[in-house]
């Protein structure tokens, strides 16, 4: 069972899907750098960018999100596998 999604994760995959563009998109690499890599930093850049209300609006549906994983899913318990 995957771990409900934070708030800038939730916020990431909504910037991505605004704004990749191009046959660049998709986590294809481009001069060997991969795209997802540069779409998450200026995800990042972006998110920091963001006012204190809508960062919260983020946080909120972190929140809605991590209830519905506790009801789905009671007594689960992060637990990662060793590499």
């Amino acid at each position: 069972v995957a771990r409900p999604r934070n708030a800038f994760i939730i916020f990431r995959c909504e910037y991505s899907k605004n704004y990749a563009r191009g046959p660049t998109s998709g986590g294809s690499s481009r001069r060997g750098q991969n795209v997802d890599t540069t779409m998450s930093k200026r995800a990042g850049v972006a998110w920091k960018s963001l006012s204190e209300d809508k960062q919260n609006h983020y946080k909120l549906l972190a929140d809605k999100e991590k209830r519905d994983h506790a009801r789905a899913h009671p007594g689960y318990r992060y637990q990662p596998r060793p590499r």
